[in-house]
């Protein structure tokens, strides 16, 4: 029961931490909005003029998403391998397997951004 009463006081100290903060933020911002807060920016730098507001390609989404894609993969596969050894002992088979169907899924959305056209940079 006590560790159910920490985790209880742990969630109204964040919710009461929340609430102040939000109150605080009500109490001190700014009541006149900024006359450019509505502009789109790009890298800190706002848009004077809405006519030069262009749409980026669908490519560099998809690069982002697989860049994403595969740097969540080696943060899950390298302590995995690291932790390997250790936890072998257990069943070593099934953690293997595991992370064989783990990579097998991520080399199928591979092989499918492969055939889409995602990697070419034309």
């Amino acid at each position: 029961m006590t560790g159910y009463f920490a985790l209880v006081i742990f969630f109204i100290a964040a919710t009461v931490v929340g609430v102040a903060l939000l109150v605080i933020n009500r109490l001190i911002a700014p009541k006149i909005p900024d006359p450019m807060e509505g502009y789109t920016y790009e890298c800190g730098v706002p848009l004077y003029d809405k006519t030069s507001h262009l749409s980026l390609e669908q490519k560099y989404y998809l690069l982002g998403l697989l860049l994403v894609l595969f740097d969540l993969e080696a943060a899950f596969v390298l302590p995995w391998a690291a932790i390997f050894k250790a936890i072998a002992q257990i069943n070593a088979g099934f953690i293997f397997i595991e992370m064989f169907i783990f990579l097998f899924i991520l080399i199928l959305g591979y092989v499918y951004a492969w055939k889409k056209g995602a990697l070419q940079w034309q």
